[in-house]
């Protein structure tokens, strides 16, 4: 009996030690209700395992930015349920990522920019570790934000994640396109053509001197 009470005060203790660390990095920095309101999303985000800084960050930008309170508010609920929507499609694409709070924080961000669940769940299934997919979403992220389409867009960001590409260099990626796009292509057109680039180096390996460890040194010269 003892164990079954222990279990929900547990967790009424956890939902307000949570409660109280959003109102502290709140306090002075939002209205009231608010505040009020991330601490009740807040606290309901944490105990489904989901991150709450992005939460705490919404708020702040729009308070910020002066935006309307009631906008604030449905933004917030939309967040929520991004977070929600993030952390299922880290869990169709399995690993077990979904209970790591940075990966799902960022798998919200990219649904903010534009891409989809089933988008989120294309980029986990690359076999990518929790931190690297982590940059993977957020640089997915971006690149919708560029405008490139979700096809491309993911079809750029998976050929990096299974190359096993360094974080640098997947962060590099939204300026390449931009890079491209300057010379007159499409965002479409940029992102597909760095994503066969990167596939065909994959199949073939880099060029001599570039990448795969060490490079030989010179053979001595003969007598």
């Amino acid at each position: 009996m003892i164990a079954l009470v222990a279990i929900p005060l547990t967790l009424l203790s956890m939902q307000q030690a949570g409660r109280g660390v959003i109102a502290q990095r709140l306090a002075g920095r939002v209205s009231p209700q608010i505040a009020s309101l991330v601490e009740e999303l807040g606290a309901a985000a944490s105990a489904r395992g989901l991150p709450i800084d992005p939460l705490i960050q919404k708020a702040i930008e729009g308070n910020a930015k002066g935006v309307p309170r009631e906008r604030v508010a449905t933004a917030l609920r939309l967040v929520a349920m991004q977070l929600d929507t993030a952390a299922a499609a880290l869990r169709d694409g399995g690993g077990g990522l979904v209970s790591d709070t940075l990966a799902i924080a960022a798998g919200e961000f990219a649904i903010t920019a534009g891409l989809s669940r089933s988008d989120i769940t294309a980029l986990a299934r690359t076999g990518a570790n929790a931190a690297a997919l982590t940059v993977g979403l957020r640089v997915a992220g971006t690149l919708a934000a560029l405008g490139v389409p979700p096809a491309e867009d993911i079809g750029l960001v998976s050929v990096a994640l299974r190359s096993g590409e360094p974080a640098s260099s997947l962060l590099l990626l939204p300026a390449n396109v931009q890079s491209e796009m300057a010379k007159g292509v499409t965002p479409a057109q940029a992102a597909a053509g760095l994503a066969r680039a990167a596939a065909a180096q994959a199949r073939h390996g880099p060029p001599p001197g570039h990448g795969g460890g060490h490079p030989h040194p010179p053979a001595p010269p003969h007598p």
